[in-house]
C-alpha cells in the first residue's frame, strides 16, 4: 500500500487526518506531497484550520469532499 493510499484509507476510515497522525500513525514524512498525489488523482480535499486547545498552536485536519 503506498503513503498515498495510507492517508486515503485513514480519511475513509476516521473522517479526517492531520500532518501529525499521518507521521506519527503511518511514518510519512512528505503529508503534503502525499495529498498532492491523492488530488492528482482526483481526490478532492478540503483543510480546516483548527488550534489546539491545551498549546494554541494551529493546525490543519484534512477531509474528503464528497464528489
Amino acid at each position: 500500500m503506498t503513503q498515498a493510499e495510507k492517508i486515503l484509507e485513514h480519511i475513509q476510515k476516521n473522517g479526517s487526518i492531520t500532518q501529525r497522525e499521518a507521521y506519527l500513525d503511518h511514518g510519512i514524512q512528505s503529508f503534503h506531497r502525499r495529498l498532492t498525489d491523492l488530488k492528482d488523482a482526483g481526490y478532492r480535499l478540503r483543510g480546516e484550520l483548527r488550534r489546539n486547545k491545551v498549546t494554541g498552536q494551529e493546525y490543519t485536519r484534512y477531509f474528503l469532499v464528497a464528489a
